[in-house]
């Protein structure tokens, strides 16, 4: 059942995206850029930047053994001009306010120190798991030969 949830889910967004960039394009065409179209867009472009930045810093595609806290550094110093990028053209707040920049910023980092120590904890359970599991896997091979 997880497996058909976690398929579901993923079909879903891909076709929530499709119809978005679509309709977001149409918007285009008919009521040029309002600004409704150009954040939504903006936000598209935004969470492209980040997926491929993924794809660049968390797998073996580009870089092939960097350590973890290499990893989150890199995509740490890239993802933030990549979303200040997406945000200044998308006018997600005033361009010329030094406190919503300030707080954007504020909240980026924040943001990445939760989500990092969040996955630290997860990788670390998972990982003390799997180590557990592999060393009774080894014992019981011991025993029987």
């Amino acid at each position: 059942m997880n497996r058909i949830l976690k398929s579901a889910l993923v079909r879903v967004c891909v076709a929530f995206t499709a119809a978005m960039a679509l309709w977001c394009a149409l918007g285009l065409v008919f009521a040029g850029p309002v600004e409704g179209i150009v954040i939504t867009l903006s936000l598209l472009a935004a969470c492209l930047l980040l997926v491929a930045l993924q794809v660049l810093w968390f797998t073996e595609t580009v870089f092939a053994r960097p350590s973890y806290p290499a990893r989150i550094a890199g995509y740490g110093l890239t993802a933030l001009p990549a979303l200040a990028l997406c945000a200044a053209l998308g006018g997600w707040f005033p361009a010329d306010n030094a406190g919503a920049w300030v707080t954007f910023v504020v909240i980026y980092l924040i943001t990445l120190a939760a989500i990092t120590a969040g996955y630290t904890v997860y990788y670390r359970r998972t990982v003390g798991s799997f180590d557990a599991a592999l060393a009774r896997y080894r014992a019981e091979r011991e025993q029987r030969g």
